[in-house]
């Protein structure tokens, strides 16, 4: 599920880095696997799905894998929220290329920009909130007190249906940055 995440902001990444990269996020430490043809093996799997991610986005087939649901009863630690983990996860490695598409749009088109931006920040927290529930809701409860915690626990149900929507906009995002990068092109 992490990797899946991983692999999924890779490919709405303005710049989508050389796997050499992006494939050390998703080993985490050197030295994992037992020997190179079983790293040759796991490498082609995660380009196979990092194609396929790219020809879903392509398709504007953007959703959270089919078999992520969320219910009250979920524990801390699930399949969505290990997707998320892995999204944020890779999202954060990939700030430098986000701020970089974001200085060269400024420079031609800054009051859209930052619109776009507070849509990014909005998508961002959605995701944030869904990575590590427990902690969304301790945060609630600091900002507001126990009834806002309250009210938070008793949305996220309606929360979790609008994450499809947040996901096409994050992509959406992405893909208007792409035109501020020189020598980008359509995979």
């Amino acid at each position: 599920d992490y990797i899946r995440g991983v692999i999924f902001a890779v490919a709405a990444s303005p710049e989508i880095p050389m796997p050499q990269q992006w494939l050390l996020w998703v080993f985490k430490q050197r030295g994992q696997l037992s020997d190179e043809q079983q790293a040759d093996n796991i490498t082609d799997v995660l380009m196979g799905l990092l194609q396929q991610q790219l020809k879903d986005m392509s398709d504007e087939c953007i959703m959270l894998p089919n078999s992520y649901r969320f219910s009250e009863n979920t524990p801390d630690d699930n399949n969505v929220s290990r997707w998320f983990r892995g999204l944020l996860a890779a999202h954060s490695q990939l700030e430098p290329v986000w701020n970089h598409a974001w200085m060269k749009m400024g420079k031609q088109a800054e009051p859209q920009m930052f619109v776009l931006q507070k849509d990014l920040r909005h998508c961002l927290s959605l995701f944030s909130t869904f990575a590590n529930i427990p902690l969304a809701l301790e945060q609630a409860a600091e900002k507001g007190g126990e009834a806002h915690k309250e009210q938070l626990d008793k949305m996220l149900p309606k929360i979790f249906l609008s994450l499809p929507e947040s996901l096409k906009t994050y992509v959406k995002l992405s893909g208007r940055l792409v035109d501020y990068l020189p020598n980008q092109f359509e995979t």
